[in-house]
């Protein structure tokens, strides 16, 4: 891949501007064109022959229109804006670079994962359900220092959630394809011993990428292996849980409080049943929704095209074979 002192670089987002606003200081040299309809897509890429996309799937910009892009002659990188890249599958890497936006948001969604975790350990749901019946009724907590997290993903946020954990006394376990050290972790184990990080665990909490191999890993089998009165938590992809099972495990006690933020499903239907179970504390898709969140990504994303002008390696390319 060979870069250039002015790459011409397509823009593909629902709202542009609210990536560039942020970061104006710093186009003044780029040579950039948006395209802010899906439809137009085609057009814009054959108008431009760009050899660097920047795109952000959104509510009118559907994952599955954006796929072109990686199929486009011109183009030699596409730079994603955020981590999963399910949609821009598959690519050829000889011939096209593909970027995430892995980290840019993951002290955010670390947050959330503790905040939500600690919330859970004093009884919060419990307590808020007792409150809307005018209940007053107490009932023992014990301290979050000393149990047992299991971490499945151990990215840029499963790292992250990690350091949070360890810093709070918490023994962690973690469970990553690759046999890697990682800081922070008294256990790592491969995903294959899948069962074993849940069984022993006080609080699972997902964190891998949506690829494959991850879709429906966690389900029947693995809430088995859970101990009663287990807290779940997914923050990463909805598909990689099976709902059905989920719900099983709430019923049935293996799974005292799941909290959720992603969905197989988004938006989440209204007849879904974790609208209305008393176990579930749900979040619509904004653990890392922060005010700034589109500048931090393109911030990235222009940090990442001065490389590319400097012919550097860029930051965050992907594995096609792996999705991450």
């Amino acid at each position: 891949m060979s870069g250039g002192a002015d790459p011409r670089v397509l823009i593909v987002s629902d709202e542009p501007d609210e990536f560039i606003s942020p970061c104006a200081g710093r186009m003044e040299h780029v040579d950039y064109s948006v395209c802010s309809d899906p439809d137009d897509i085609p057009a814009a890429l054959s108008k431009q022959s760009p050899s660097v996309v920047f795109v952000a799937p959104g509510e009118r910009m559907r994952k599955s229109a954006v796929r072109q892009v990686v199929e486009f002659p011109t183009v030699q990188w596409v730079s994603n804006a955020g981590a999963g890249v399910e949609h821009l599958t598959p690519w050829d890497p000889a011939r096209v670079s593909v970027t995430n936006a892995a980290g840019v948001l993951s002290e955010f969604l670390a947050e959330y994962t503790i905040s939500a975790l600690q919330m859970s350990n004093v009884g919060f749901p419990q307590l808020m359900a007792q409150q809307r019946r005018s209940e007053w009724v107490q009932h023992a907590w014990t301290p979050i220092a000393g149990k047992t997290i299991s971490i499945i993903g151990l990215g840029h946020v499963g790292r992250a959630v990690a350091r949070r954990a360890k810093a709070l006394g918490m023994h962690v376990i973690g469970v990553r394809a690759r046999k890697v050290a990682t800081p922070c972790v008294d256990l790592l184990l491969p995903v294959s011993r899948l069962c074993n990080a849940m069984a022993r665990a006080d609080f699972v909490s997902v964190h891998a990428a949506e690829t494959p191999e991850t879709r429906g890993i966690i389900g029947q089998s693995s809430f088995a292996c859970m101990a009663r009165g287990t807290v779940f938590l997914n923050a990463s992809r909805g598909p990689l849980v099976d709902e059905t099972a989920l719900l099983e495990a709430l019923d049935n006690g293996k799974v005292s409080c799941a909290i959720l933020d992603v969905f197989d499903r988004e938006p989440l239907p209204a007849n879904h049943p974790f609208w209305t179970h008393d176990k579930v504390v749900m979040s619509p898709h904004m653990a890392d929704y922060v005010p700034d969140w589109q500048g931090r990504m393109f911030g990235a994303f222009l940090d990442n095209l001065d490389r590319f002008r400097r012919n550097e390696a860029l930051a965050n390319i992907v594995d096609p074979a792996r999705g991450y």
